[in-house]
This record gives structure tokens, sequence and C-alpha cells, in this order.
């Protein structure tokens, strides 16, 4: 079973990345010197992995099947993929040769900064997530509409614009408002698999659990009034990831963001999260990013 990563974001408040056969794809096949399908394999952004910001998939052409928090869906022209912090999340993709997307990612302290100007977009952010698609399906003139800013904003940051320009915030203000008016799209329900409310609600329930301690196996089976080892089994085949490895993750996410913040110590951090104590917190989060928290607070200090 291939472990989710957490691929941090620099600090520049967001980042623009495209994907195609035309710019960096082909480099990054030359610097691993790997045919296409192996370097899917190895490359994280193919695997199940996390971040600590929310991301924006804009999808322009070729066949991809994306996987977010147990659902699947097939992308078309005109999708855009809305992974909201630490979801554990993959894009599968069948052939690169014809695989096109543009990714947004925005951190949550801009992205608090546009929602406090604008309470419509937290509205609409809030309706969007009702609708239970991670997917929007966006009208052609709205698609065209979001292309041209990133497109605009691609072009100035080349031109040495600084990121936290106005200008370039306000560009991104633009298209972020785009995207989530109910006005310029439809859900795509076109998942792969039918959505199953049993486990959407289980995945609720973790979330607003997640700091609990007694967030565990028999515990959450019995809440949902389901077999332990059935449950077990039910949400590895949902999630692609065991039970126990999921909620360890997310909590190691959260403290990533914690020490980041600097502000608690790494104890206090530790039993924030839901970790019982600092040795289990320091054993896993070692194991999961090779390096100690103590070490990543330090790092982070020194910024």
């Amino acid at each position: 079973m291939k472990q989710s990563d957490l691929i941090p974001v620099i600090n520049k408040g967001f980042e623009i990345n495209y994907f195609s056969k035309k710019n960096q794809f082909h480099n990054w096949l030359n610097k691993y010197n790997e045919s296409a399908e192996k370097f899917s394999q190895i490359e994280s952004l193919f695997q199940l992995h996390r971040h600590d910001v929310l991301e924006l998939l804009v999808f322009l052409d070729g066949e991809c099947e994306f996987f977010c928090e147990g659902k699947t869906y097939s992308l078309r022209r005109g999708d855009v993929v809305v992974t909201p912090p630490y979801a554990v999340h993959k894009a599968i993709v069948k052939n690169f040769d014809t695989y096109e997307r543009i990714i947004v990612s925005v951190s949550e302290h801009l992205m608090d900064d546009f929602l406090s100007s604008a309470p419509s977009m937290k509205e609409n952010i809030v309706y969007q997530k009702t609708q239970g698609s991670h997917v929007l399906h966006l009208h052609s003139k709205k698609f065209q509409d979001i292309i041209s800013l990133l497109h605009e904003m691609t072009h100035r940051i080349k031109n040495g614009e600084d990121h936290f320009s106005f200008t370039l915030h306000y560009l991104l203000f633009q298209a972020l408002q785009t995207i989530f008016d109910p006005a310029s799209s439809t859900p795509n329900l076109n998942n792969k698999d039918e959505l199953d409310q049993r486990f959407v609600s289980i995945l609720e329930y973790i979330e607003s659990h997640l700091t609990e301690p007694d967030l565990s196996l028999d515990n959450i089976s019995n809440y949902f009034h389901l077999n332990k080892y059935y449950f077990s089994h039910y949400f590895k085949k949902n999630m692609n990831l065991p039970f126990y490895r999921y909620v360890s993750l997310k909590r190691l996410s959260f403290a990533v963001t914690m020490i980041k913040q600097n502000q608690l110590s790494i104890e206090e951090i530790a039993l924030k999260c839901g970790f019982p104590d600092y040795s289990s917190f320091y054993r896993l989060f070692k194991k999961e990013y090779h390096l100690s928290p103590k070490k990543l607070q330090k790092e982070y200090k020194n910024l």
C-alpha cells in the first residue's frame, strides 16, 4: 500500500503550475530518466498525497481519474477539482502525452484574507460543499475566463512581478470568485463509484472528532453499528488507506501546520492533535517525514 505524502507549498501565498507535454512534463522525465509509466509511479503528485493548502486543478485535456477522500471522478475539459486542505487525493492519468492541467495552490492565510473581504465567496464555498462533489464543471465561457486570468497571472510572474503584488492577488481573487459562483458551474456527480452516504458520514465524523484521543476503530465502528472487522475492510476499500493510517496522516498534517505557526511547544501540539503522548507522536512523525518535529520547528524558526 502506497503511503500518502504531505507536499509543502512555498511561502508565496499561492502557486500556479502547468502540466503538459509542452513544458515541465518532459523536463521531469529527463530528470528522472524514466518512462512516463514509471514516472507516474514515483512522482509524488501521482501518488496519494496531501497539502496544507486549498488546491484547484483546472483540467484542460486528456484522460484522468481523480481520487479524493473516497470518491473517484472521471475528468473532462471544463472540470475544476476543488481539494480542501489535508484531503487525501491523487490523479490517475491514463495517457501522459495528452494530459494537460493547471494547478493553483492557495494558502489558508491568503484564503482567509479573500473570504474576509468577500462574505459571498464564503457562502458559495459552503454551498459547493453541500453538493457532495469535489469537482465542478464550469460553463464554457466561465472556463475560458478562468484560463485567461491564470495565463495573465503566469505572464506577469514570468516578467518578474512579485507574488505578493496587489494585481496578482486581485486576478486570483477574480478567478476564485468565478469558480465558486454557483451560476458558473454544475457539480460533477459522475463518480466512478456511486455516492456512498454512509462513508461520507464516516469521514465527516472523523473530521469532527479528529483531535480526540479516543477516536479508535472500536469506538467509530460502534457508533455506526458496524462490526469492527467489517468496518476496517470497508474503510480501506473506500479510502485506499487503513483507518488508523488515515487518522494518523490527518493528525500529522495538522501538527505540521501548528509547528509552522510556532506558537506552542511540540509536546502541546502532540496532545492538541489527538496523539495519546509525545513518544507515539514523535515516532509516527519521524517515520512519515524522516526528521524530528523539533528539527522541523527549528527550520521554520530560521526562515
